[in-house]
């Protein structure tokens, strides 16, 4: 009798080699899309597109970017598409998730309030997503057969580079050593085979200016300066974390103020507290709370408590990027992203200087 065939459900998914890249290429292109088409809407007067009944919403614009985006890598083959493909991606989603609010609502509310939550929780889920993916993994022969092969393919438009052959040695190496399935050693030895009898030199290559400049970046952010910049990120996050909390204080105290003024200003459309009051006072809880902590941070990094200080800013910037900025969204609208985006520069950054400078001492 013939053995029963096991039924095949899935097949294991495989992670595309520099897919990281890919969605970072894509994740900015989605958020730069969707500044640079409020920005242009706020600049120029909501202009349409179309006459009398006749309307073409950028969303249609974003659905179409977004179909060629799918039938491209449907169509070719080519692994230099995927750059374009990664950028059309993120530009046809940002101009689709733009007009969230027109498709959540009977009254086609372009400015409804809760548009801004929505796409900056898309935006999260985005971030989220690119965490998972630099997951490390144990080591799957397959999976790093096909990415290899990925790899290789290059071989037929150009000469692989030093670190690109590097790479392949060291994979294919570990599913020699490792992988207990023959065929999988046997095709790791053939790509092997195949990388080192291709004789071609690969041509001198100039390091371009990102390259440079990154180099001379490394060279001038010693731990001491990086210490300083992340304390002083700490700082202006904290005050602008407190700055609505002082205003509705001033607000009493001297009404009339220019000061007042002054901190009232803002971008866009504002969301005022009568129309939320229970939101707008959890809002003012938690940034008095973050606001207070991440000053409490910046004054343990002056004391040289180092390690307490980051780990305080760390989990206070994670709990505005994920909780406290969906309130400001609501309230603030898009006004908020400069916030936003300070508030990811300086987490980055503590995210590294912890990684760099004191995971080694745990």
């Amino acid at each position: 009798m013939k053995p029963k065939r096991k039924p095949l459900i899935f097949w294991k998914l495989i992670e595309r080699e520099n897919a990281v890249r890919y969605m970072m290429i894509s994740m900015l292109s989605f958020v730069a899309t969707v500044i640079v088409v409020r920005t242009f809407l706020v600049l120029t007067g909501y202009p349409q597109i179309g006459s009398g009944t006749l309307h073409i919403a950028h969303v249609l614009w974003g659905g179409l970017i977004l179909y060629i985006a799918a039938i491209l890598p449907l169509i070719y083959i080519n692994p230099r598409l995927h750059i374009l493909d990664a950028i059309l991606s993120g530009v046809g989603v940002g101009l689709f998730i733009d007009e969230v609010g027109k498709f959540i609502t009977r009254q086609y509310d372009y400015f409804i309030p809760a548009a801004a939550p929505i796409i900056y929780i898309f935006f999260l889920l985005i971030v989220i997503l690119l965490i998972m993916i630099r997951r490390p993994e144990a080591i799957d022969g397959r999976a790093e057969l096909v990415k290899t092969l990925e790899i290789v393919r290059e071989q037929l438009y150009r000469p692989l580079d030093p670190a690109e052959r590097a790479h392949i040695e060291t994979d294919m190496g570990k599913v020699i050593e490792t992988d207990p399935d023959e065929l999988h050693q046997e095709i790791a030895k053939k790509l092997l085979e195949i990388v080192r009898s291709d004789s071609r030199a690969t041509p001198d290559a100039h390091p371009g200016w990102w390259r440079h400049y990154s180099k001379q970046l490394d060279l001038w952010l010693t731990k001491s300066r990086l210490s300083w910049l992340l304390g002083l990120g700490l700082l202006l996050s904290s005050l602008l974390t407190l700055k609505n909390p002082v205003q509705v204080w001033l607000e009493h105290v001297m009404p009339d103020s220019a000061l007042v003024a002054y901190l009232n200003a803002h971008a866009g459309r504002q969301i005022t507290p009568a129309e939320a009051p229970v939101l707008f006072n959890t809002r003012l809880v938690l940034e008095v709370l973050v606001g207070l902590l991440l000053l409490i941070s910046v004054v343990l990094l002056a004391v040289r408590q180092k390690r307490l200080a980051f780990d305080l800013g760390y989990l206070c910037l994670l709990v505005s990027l994920t909780v406290l900025d969906l309130l400001l969204f609501y309230f603030e609208q898009f006004s908020t992203i400069f916030i936003v985006l300070i508030q990811f520069v300086v987490l980055i950054g503590v995210i590294y200087y912890r990684e760099k400078y004191l995971k080694s001492r745990t």
